[in-house]
C-alpha cells in the first residue's frame, strides 16, 4: 500500500509580548542627566541669552528646552526638569522665587501627557510645540507675575515680546529638539522604540499556523 502524505494544522501559541518599561522611569543615571542639562541651560539662559535681544524679542532656551525634555520624557521628567530650570532662573536672576518654577512645571506635565496621549513622530511636531506652547507659557507666566508681584503692569509691548520671542523660539525648536534627543537616548533607552512596538502590537496580526506533515 502506498502511503499518503496527511498534514494537519495546528495553531501556534501567541508569541508573549516584551515587557515595556514605565514611562519616564527615574533613576540615578536619569536625573544625572537631567540635572546636568538643567544647570547648563540656566547657565545659557542667565548668561547670554537673557543679555541679547532683537528689537524687543529674544531666545527663551529654558523654555524651549523645557518643551522638548518633557515631549520626549513624559510629564514625570518635565515637570521635575522644569521645577528644577524654574528655580534656578529665579535664584540667579533675582526674580521672585517660585514663580517659574510653578509655571515651569505645569507646562512640563501638560506636554508631557501631551506627548503620551498624541504619540507624536512627524518632524514638525517641535515646531508645532514652540509655535503653540512658546505663547501659551509666556502669556501664563505674565498672568502668574501679575496676581503674585506687586506693582506689575501690563504694557502693550508685551504682545510684540511674545510675538518675538515665539519666532525665534519656534526656528529654533528643531535643532533644540534633535540636541536634546541624542543627550536623553542614553538615559531612556527603549523610549525612542516604545511608540513603533505600542503601534505594531495595536494592529492585528494574521494568525499563523504551523503545518505538520505526517505520512502514513
Amino acid at each position: 500500500m502506498s502511503r499518503r502524505p496527511v498534514v494537519t494544522r495546528t495553531r501556534s501559541r501567541p508569541r508573549r509580548r516584551p515587557r515595556l518599561p514605565d514611562h519616564a522611569a527615574l533613576g540615578p543615571a536619569p536625573v544625572l542627566r537631567l540635572g546636568l542639562l538643567g544647570l547648563a541651560v540656566a547657565l545659557l539662559q542667565i548668561a547670554i541669552f537673557s543679555r541679547v535681544a532683537f528689537l524687543g524679542a529674544q531666545l527663551d532656551l529654558a523654555l524651549v528646552t523645557l518643551l522638548m525634555v518633557a515631549l520626549l520624557a513624559g510629564p514625570v521628567s518635565g515637570a521635575a526638569f522644569g521645577f528644577g530650570v524654574g528655580l534656578l532662573i529665579d535664584l540667579m536672576a533675582g526674580q521672585t522665587p517660585g514663580i517659574s518654577s510653578l509655571v515651569y512645571v505645569l507646562a512640563g506635565y501638560s506636554m508631557g501627557r501631551l506627548g503620551e496621549l498624541r504619540d507624536p513622530e512627524s518632524a514638525i511636531v517641535p515646531l508645532l510645540v514652540g509655535l503653540v506652547g512658546i505663547p501659551v507659557v509666556l502669556v501664563v507666566y505674565g498672568l502668574v507675575e501679575l496676581l503674585l508681584t506687586q506693582g506689575t503692569r501690563v504694557s502693550p509691548s508685551m504682545a510684540w515680546v511674545i510675538a518675538g520671542t515665539t519666532a525665534i523660539g519656534t526656528l529654533l525648536a528643531l535643532p533644540v529638539h534633535n540636541r536634546t534627543r541624542r543627550w536623553l537616548l542614553p538615559m531612556l533607552p527603549e523610549e525612542a522604540r516604545r511608540r513603533r512596538r505600542r503601534r505594531t502590537y495595536g494592529r492585528r496580526q494574521p494568525a499563523s499556523s504551523d503545518v505538520d506533515v505526517r505520512i502514513r
